[in-house]
């Protein structure tokens, strides 16, 4: 199967659908797959017409993580630090996580909203991926484990900072240092699951929820996604500045017009995301 067949992308009312499609390896993945998913989001920041991203995977299963082969350094066409006699390109041998890291990078540098939809194995860089997507709706079949430390490897992807962001210090520390797997509802109620649905139900609940934002003044939801991210790491003074910036940039958008002219005229706004 080759890495464009690995995964899946479908506009639809105004969501850009991402499934990743590897079901027999529970959607493992790959150098070249999480890269070439990178390189889609890239693409989709400047593309008008995706207005929320929707991230999924194929087979009842979200991702177990990193492919085995791989990180068995197994892996003829890619070869991994340390493990591999291979020569490593230059880009590698600066960021050992390379691909792997992209993708949750550009999950979130996007500047969209960004929604999973989880069933089944949810691990590894799987969970960071989850993770750094702004909202996860999960089913009852769902695992989550930050399985690394199972493998006798560190983490990686990003969980350890989406970790003790998403859920609690303690239950982060417990998943990084133990990788034991939590079922659905101790996912839900650890926060790393926001919406807890039936089994199978996760991709409607999540698409449900992307449309709907996906309805909205688009430029307002991106700016103040981008603020909350932004506020992790400034202070309060500096947020006044930042959000007097976007008030004024979304003020001169038709969604604001149309938003302020819909209130007066007691209708529902027809937002048109410019």
């Amino acid at each position: 199967m080759s890495v464009q067949e690995e995964f899946t992308y479908e506009l639809r009312e105004g969501v850009g659908i991402i499934t990743l499609n590897r079901p027999k390896q529970m959607n493992a993945i790959t150098w070249d797959l999480s890269g070439a998913v990178a390189a889609l989001l890239r693409e989709l920041r400047t593309n008008d017409e995706v207005r929320v991203v929707l991230l999924t995977g194929a087979g009842g299963n979200f991702c177990s993580g990193g492919d085995a082969a791989f990180l068995a350094g197994n892996d003829d066409a890619r070869p991994i630090p340390g493990l591999s006699d291979q020569p490593l390109e230059r880009y590698q041998r600066k960021t050992p996580a390379g691909n792997f890291a992209e993708m949750t990078r550009w999950i979130v540098d996007v500047d969209k909203p960004v929604i999973a939809a989880v069933e089944g194995v949810c691990m590894g860089a799987g969970l960071a991926y989850a993770l750094a997507c702004d909202r996860r709706f999960g089913s009852k079949s769902v695992r989550m484990s930050a399985a690394m430390v199972r493998l006798g490897f560190g983490p990686d992807c990003g969980i350890t900072w989406f970790l003790p962001r998403v859920a609690r210090l303690p239950t982060a520390l417990r998943m990084v240092t133990t990788g034991d797997i939590l079922k659905a509802e101790e996912c839900h109620r650890e926060g790393l699951i926001d919406e807890l649905v039936e089994e199978g139900e996760a991709f409607d609940a999540a698409f449900a929820y992307a449309k709907k934002l996906a309805e909205g003044p688009s430029v307002a939801v991106d700016l103040a996604r981008h603020f909350i991210y932004k506020s992790l790491t400034s202070t309060a003074e500096e947020m006044y500045d930042y959000e007097g910036v976007a008030a004024v940039m979304s003020a001169l958008t038709e969604d604001a017009r149309e938003g302020t002219q819909s209130f007066l005229e007691k209708r529902r706004p027809k937002y048109k995301g410019r």
